[in-house]
């Protein structure tokens, strides 16, 4: 009877692995770098093979070629994102796909990116990504984005190594500024559906889709596009407001206030206002930082996002305080 007992555990147990391994999608992937000239573009690849959801992989090592296109000006830049860690959530597809990611926006005559943006931003990192649905390798337009699953998110981790802060020398960033990731939708950065993570020890994004992303200097508002105003007002009391307009589609205002005494410098709050969707999932952060009294006003532009209900939180110091907005397409 043990016997018995223990032959239907076995059976149990590679039953349920061999469910585990036929829902879990897979992402067949390839990195490529690419230059552009005159005449088009010139790529090379630097790496392929492929992950399940809630699996990685990680940015190789590599040896940029000088011939018979000279990418090898560019390894410090490439050599800044060695050993990222890409991942997809378990559950976010409901296809296999193919994952072409492209490092792009390379200045030709130099070892830099392309500055990119209204406010021509300097970037440390940029990446374009094509998508095709398995099993019909239906094509996901190169200016379309890529939403998994709602409630899933794709992460890159880049670790802060001494290649990641030379390249932030390279190119003029100082290593105490604060780093952001941003989505690059039409010419401008949003930080609609993508947040930055600093870990200490590397720096992440997490997006609810897949299209452009850019890393970028300086306060992390000004890298994503989110615009954060000081209008001058003191307060006597912490206070959020309500968004207007509200509804709204899709830019709205949200404004908030931090206390403190006119004319007598006060101790900066801790600020977080951060946005999140009816089932209680976070989208985006849009202020995380110290910030003086005053009462400010940010911009979120929900561009890509669904209709329906968000809520967005303020804690600073020990107050917290929620309210709902309606985007409405």
């Amino acid at each position: 009877m043990r016997n018995f007992i223990i032959s239907l555990v076995l059976i149990f147990t590679i039953f349920t692995g061999f469910i585990s391994a036929q829902d879990s999608n897979k992402v067949y992937y390839s990195l490529f770098m690419e230059q552009s000239f005159q005449f088009g573009t010139v790529d090379t690849r630097i790496d392929s093979g492929s992950f399940k959801e809630g699996e990685h992989f990680i940015i190789p090592d590599f040896v940029l070629p000088s011939s018979p296109v000279d990418f090898s000006k560019y390894q410090e830049l490439y050599d800044a994102l060695v050993g990222g860690k890409f991942s997809i959530d378990y559950g976010a597809l409901d296809n296999d796909i193919i994952l072409k990611i492209f490092i792009r926006n390379l200045d030709p005559n130099s070892n830099k990116y392309l500055s990119k943006g209204k406010d021509n931003d300097t970037l440390f990192a940029y990446f374009e990504m094509r998508i095709w649905e398995l099993p019909d390798s239906n094509f996901v337009p190169e200016d379309s984005n890529y939403y998994f699953n709602e409630g899933y998110k794709a992460r890159l981790c880049i670790p802060k190594t001494p290649a990641f802060y030379n390249f932030l020398k390279v190119v003029g960033i100082d290593s105490t500024d604060t780093l952001g990731f941003a989505y690059f939708e039409g010419d401008d950065w949003t930080a609609s559906g993508i947040e930055t993570i600093d870990k200490g020890d590397s720096v992440c994004f997490e997006g609810i889709h897949l299209s452009k992303v850019g890393g970028g200097r300086g306060n992390i508002y000004s890298v994503t596009g989110i615009k954060i105003e000081n209008l001058g007002e003191i307060s006597n009391e912490f206070e959020l407001y309500q968004n207007y307009p509200n509804p709204f589609n899709p830019v709205t205002t949200i404004r908030y206030s931090i206390p403190g005494t006119q004319g007598l410098q006060a101790t900066p709050e801790k600020v977080q206002l951060t946005i999140y969707n009816v089932l209680g999932k976070k989208v985006t952060t849009l202020v995380n930082t110290e910030q003086p009294a005053g009462t400010y006003q940010v911009t979120f532009d929900a561009n890509g996002l669904p209709s329906g209900i968000y809520f967005y939180k303020l804690n600073a110091g020990n107050y917290t305080k929620v309210r709902k907005m309606i985007l409405m397409k």
